[in-house]
């Protein structure tokens, strides 16, 4: 990371002055917004208020060299107002302005766009968030030992954000989550906001895994971290995961719509974390114990907990891979209605998942082909839904769920200025 002290010291200044400036008034603004970004019978004062947020960040955008960003706002506010802010907006032009910054640079971002994992109701609403690229100290090595083939994603600290941003579970920014009638041809930068990973984990997933394990087989390598450690630990798995997406006969950026599939999403992500966790336990890779027990304990005890999980693929995988280690023996009962998790048994049943999946992808050669294995294989152990679920608890998969009630009542995250 290459910011230094006296750099790191101005940016958590201008954190301080969006947030009691800008960001307060987008948090005002966005309160008026329906789901889909419309604003409800604007009145004049809507107009008014949403033009002095376009002029504030305009402002802060040409003060610190950001021209391009400056008039792509201008410009999608104006398109706004003039079509009346009653209707979808559209801010295309501010999604392509933004550039992926250097490590160790900050940016500021002001769009309508949609957080996904936010606190309900998740929409399209006016958001404003500045952060800090913010690469792992291992950074170099990840990539001389373990090299992207096509790396656009950045590991961020989020130092000031409105509502939509600073509350709730979302650790992503991609550009396709900004308000726009078109998707972009291609993803030209992918930000996770891994600052916010150390609360989200020891708030949701500890818990979690601890209304299901017995004490002693509960993974805790990545308990307890301090801030900078998880950080660091988080943006490892974030980097092995992103890169694993790229690997192989079918890779992501070439078959998107192939790897968007539900149930080929669903081995996707088990694949691409597998790959993460063997690395990490054959590598020498910095923090690596705590990228294991972070994967563990996010992808089986906190992901099915979300309150729609039979319909998000991210929770069916967390459902999936807790199946696929009661079958190999490493779930297995324990004593007073909990389970016990060999760790080690857990990491070999990952190489076997990760043969498997490997396998088949050799043994396919349509993309038709593909999802249907793909769905035999998640139908052994996601039985269908009814509905719009894509699936549904088996009597078994339902221990999961045990802290769901308590965990239900926990106010959402709330993340504010951000400093270690």
């Amino acid at each position: 990371m290459t910011t230094t002290p006296d750099a790191a010291s101005e940016q958590l200044r201008r954190a301080h002055r969006l947030h009691a400036s800008l960001v307060a008034d987008v948090d005002r603004f966005r309160l008026r917004q329906r789901p889909d970004g419309t604003v409800a019978d604007p009145h004049a004062e809507d107009e008014k208020d949403l033009g002095g947020i376009r002029d504030q960040a305009v402002a802060w955008y040409t003060e610190h060299g950001f021209h391009a960003q400056a008039e792509a706002l201008d410009a999608d506010v104006r398109g706004w107002l003039g079509a009346g802010i009653d209707t979808v907006p559209d801010f295309t032009r501010s999604r392509d302005a933004l550039a992926a910054p250097e490590d160790g640079a900050d940016f500021l971002f002001v769009a309508p766009l949609r957080n996904t994992n936010g606190v309900a109701p998740v929409g399209q609403r006016l958001e404003c968030f500045y952060g800090r690229r913010e690469e792992p100290d291992c950074y170099p090595e990840l990539q001389r030992d373990h090299p992207h083939p096509k790396n656009n994603s950045q590991c961020v600290r989020l130092l000031a954000g409105s509502a939509g941003i600073a509350e709730g579970n979302c650790l992503v920014f991609f550009p396709e989550n900004v308000a726009a009638p078109q998707k972009p041809p291609v993803q030209p930068y992918a930000m996770f906001l891994f600052s916010k990973f150390r609360r989200i984990h020891e708030t949701y997933a500890l818990p979690g895994a601890e209304a299901v394990l017995e004490e002693v087989t509960i993974p805790r390598a990545s308990t307890g971290m301090s801030a900078y450690d998880c950080y660091q630990a988080r943006s490892v798995w974030g980097y092995l995961h992103d890169s694993a997406h790229y690997q192989g006969p079918w890779p992501f950026d070439e078959h998107i719509a192939l790897k968007m599939n539900w149930f080929v999403g669903v081995l996707e992500e088990i694949k691409v974390d597998a790959k993460t966790v063997i690395a990490c336990a054959d590598g020498d890779i910095a923090r690596a114990d705590a990228v294991i027990d972070m994967i563990l304990l996010e992808r089986i005890f906190r992901y099915p907990l979300e309150p729609d999980a039979t319909r998000l693929f991210d929770s069916g995988t967390g459902v999936f891979l807790y199946s696929w280690f009661r079958e190999a023996g490493a779930i297995t009962a324990g004593a007073g209605g909990l389970l016990r998790l060999d760790r080690e048994a857990a990491i070999a049943a990952l190489r076997v998942y990760e043969a498997t999946i490997e396998a088949l992808e050799r043994s396919v050669s349509t993309e038709d082909e593909y999802r249907e294995r793909a769905k035999a294989l998640v139908r052994r152990y996601l039985p269908p839904g009814e509905g719009k679920d894509r699936y549904r608890f088996t009597d078994d998969q339902r221990v999961l769920l045990r802290a769901q009630p308590a965990l239900a009542q926990v106010p959402p995250l709330r993340f504010g200025i951000a400093a270690w």
